[in-house]
């Protein structure tokens, strides 16, 4: 084979493997909604992750049970900070800060959990299957716990 139909070949081949991955990031962008469980039966919560600025956030999109036993919205009432504990949980941002490291690697957000008023250190990994891994923890990873949220299944109507 002359030189010039393999380099032809070989820019066909390298072309071929850019669109592909292009299509492939695309499809994997940690922006957009996500749920906190694969059974669709024991979803609690969604979070929309969005750009904020050149870091990423998330917020709650969506309630399983958005309403309190009295039924009135549920509200951020173990916030360490007194004056925060009125704020309604639907819309609650709870990523901050997340700066991407790689395609698949966000880190140094904080990940705060509305049930006890804690905030801890995040990274956030995007999984070659499409799932989003989320490690929260204090002081260094290792101590730490991992939560793995999905794509929604089927249409999540944002809370009120």
């Amino acid at each position: 084979m002359s030189k010039t139909i393999r380099l032809l070949v070989l820019s066909a081949i390298l072309s071929a493997f850019s669109t592909s991955a292009l299509a492939g990031a695309a499809e994997h962008k940690i922006q957009g909604l996500w749920v906190d469980n694969k059974d669709p039966n024991r979803q609690k919560f969604a979070v929309m992750v969005e750009d904020c600025g050149s870091r990423l956030c998330g917020s709650l999109y969506w309630l399983k049970k958005p309403l309190s036993s009295s039924g009135l919205p549920k509200r951020d009432k173990h916030n360490p900070n007194e004056a925060l504990r009125d704020r309604p949980l639907c819309g609650l941002q709870i990523l901050t800060g997340f700066q991407s490291a790689n395609d698949a690697l966000w880190q140094d957000g904080e990940i705060y959990n509305p049930d006890d008023g804690l905030t801890f250190s995040s990274t956030m990994k995007l999984s070659p299957d499409g799932t989003l891994k989320i490690r929260g923890y204090v002081g260094i990873s290792l101590f730490g716990k991992t939560l793995e949220w999905v794509r929604p299944a089927e249409e999540i109507t944002r809370c009120k």
